[in-house]
Order: C-alpha cells, then structure tokens, then sequence
C-alpha cells in the first residue's frame, strides 16, 4: 500500500465517522471506533480500481464532471449467486428466453439499419424501381399533419 492511499484512505475513514452524530459517536467504546475505522480504511483500499479517470468540464456557468472506472471485478459473491438463481430455471425455459431475447434485438437492429438505410437512398436520390416507393407496400397512407406526400412520375404531389 502507497503512502498517498493510506492517508487518503485514513482521510475517508475520519470524514465518514465526523459525520456520525457525536452523541452516537461518543457512545461508541473506543475499540467499537476503531473497528468502525480500520473497516473503512479496508472498504476504501478494495475500491481502487485499475483505471480511475476523473474529470471536470467548466462550460459557462456549469460545472460537470466525468468519471470513468474499469478494473477486475471483485463481487464473486454476487456473481455466484446470480448464476445460482439462474440455474433453479429449467435449461429448456433459460434457452428459449436466451432465443426470444436475441430474436428481439436481432429484429430491432436489422430494423434500425434497414430505416437507416431506406433514409439514406432517399436522401440520395437514388430510385431503384421507378415508380414505386415503399409506402405503396402499406395498406394505409402514411401522412405527416393531415397532409400526405405522393411521387407519382417523377413529380411530387400533396393531398389534402
């Protein structure tokens, strides 16, 4: 342990406790505090992570700030348990959530990207069958505040 993190670790102990309310404080025995204090001080060293960025943006009158942690996950406990829960699911039960859950999202991205596409061509330009438009694949006219745009021969039209 590095010098800087033990006190800045002893530093966090001592905040944390000089916001208990003394009368609270003063009840505790001092082996009571001390436990109290060596249990944050153990808290606070197991919280470092491997990457810590801390940034602060100043826009204007604003202040805000950024942070970004990453490093080895140590909550095995809760890992474990989770997969525990899991397994009292029946295996044919878990997969077909697996499968309905992928279908779901495969659906909502090639649907995403097809719209991204399709805008694209629009805005392009490009007409790949003449006189016809995806719209007319749909039983009803899409229309945007009553009014309804139609390319019918290379001219727009709008009905009303």
């Amino acid at each position: 342990m590095k010098v800087g993190q033990r006190a800045s670790s002893e530093t966090f102990a001592d905040y944390t406790l000089s916001r208990v309310p003394r009368v609270i404080r003063e009840s505790l025995t001092d082996e009571q505090y001390q436990a109290i204090r060596i249990s944050l001080i153990a808290r606070d060293i197991d919280s470092r992570h491997s990457i810590d960025i801390r940034l602060t943006i100043p826009l204007f009158f604003h202040s805000y700030y950024f942070v970004f942690f990453a490093g080895r996950d140590r909550r095995a406990s809760r890992y474990i348990l989770e997969n525990e829960r899991w397994a009292l699911i029946p295996s044919p039960i878990r997969m077909g959530f697996h499968y309905m859950v992928s279908f779901a999202i495969s659906l909502v991205v090639l649907g995403l990207a097809f719209i991204a596409a399709y805008k694209l061509k629009q805005l392009m330009g490009i007409d790949l069958f003449p006189n016809f438009h995806t719209p007319d694949l749909l039983p009803f006219e899409l229309s945007l505040a009553g009014n309804s745009m139609h390319i019918a021969d290379g001219a727009p039209h709008v009905n009303k």
